[in-house]
């Protein structure tokens, strides 16, 4: 049996206006967190397996730099893959989306599951010049199409699972953010924990952990106690952000095409 955490209605929405506009999309934008290629990508592909796939690693300045090497490398054996971070320019992005397409003004669709940023590499693509293309179907709330300078975007919300599949997914999608943390039972906590730790280097189990974090950062109750559930929340916000160290979490580099599976590129 899956998890259900959080699939809003809007994403729904979303992805049927996708399926009818993708008739004119020539080239996807796979948006994937640099620090979980496998558990980014592990989401309705189906919807895009006739398509051109680019494939970003975004967030790259947040993963373990050998592994975003190494990431690069065994997607690109296959598929167009880039690193990508917050310095990464709009023209570095239009170089590898033109360099694989045949059209001179491609329509390309941006995909990811929340908080991968796939609103920023939006943004650097179409940056101030949004403008709606009137003519164009899909111009409704949550997914519309938008032209700049050559280059024609179909623009729409993230799409999460409706069911994940399983808890180590799940726990994956905590680490970086991508479901809300009210969300997440205790157990998948306890898991995100472990994966964390065993790529961090960390001894002491979480209880632990997060008793001395709170303490540190002064997260307390009357009476000098540590609020252990908000110490918690910060925790795990903070390692989403990437401000406890560059890890990444999916290692194993052949489970990427078992994902991937008859999606190709």
């Amino acid at each position: 049996m899956g998890i259900n955490l959080w699939y809003p209605g809007h994403v729904q929405k979303a992805k049927r206006q996708i399926k009818d506009n993708l008739k004119k999309v020539d080239v996807v934008l796979m948006v994937l967190d640099a620090r979980t290629p496998v558990t980014t990508t592990s989401f309705e592909l189906s919807l895009f397996r006739d398509k051109t796939k680019v494939f970003l690693l975004n967030k790259s300045d947040l993963a373990d730099e050998r592994y975003n090497r190494m990431w690069q490398s065994e997607i690109s054996r296959s598929c167009p893959a880039m690193l990508v971070d917050k310095n990464t320019s709009r023209r570095e992005i239009l170089k590898i989306i033109t360099s694989h397409t045949k059209y001179e003004n491609p329509h390309i669709c941006v995909v990811g599951v929340p908080n991968v940023g796939k609103s920023t590499i939006l943004n650097k693509i179409i940056g101030q010049h949004k403008a709606r293309t009137g003519a164009q179907p899909g111009i409704t709330r949550g997914v519309q199409w938008i032209s700049v300078e050559g280059i024609t975007v179909l623009d729409s919300p993230g799409i999460l699972y409706s069911e994940i599949f399983s808890k180590e997914v799940a726990a994956k999608l905590l680490l970086i953010g991508t479901v809300p943390v009210e969300n997440i039972t205790d157990e998948l906590y306890e898991l995100a924990f472990d994966i964390y730790k065993s790529v961090s280097g960390i001894e002491s189990d979480m209880d632990s952990f997060i008793e001395d974090f709170g303490k540190k950062r002064g997260i307390l109750k009357k009476g000098g106690f540590v609020d252990i559930e908000k110490a918690r929340m910060l925790l795990f916000k903070e390692i989403s952000e990437g401000k406890l160290g560059r890890f990444t979490y999916d290692i194993e580099l052949s489970k990427f095409w078992e994902v991937l599976g008859n999606g190709g590129c």
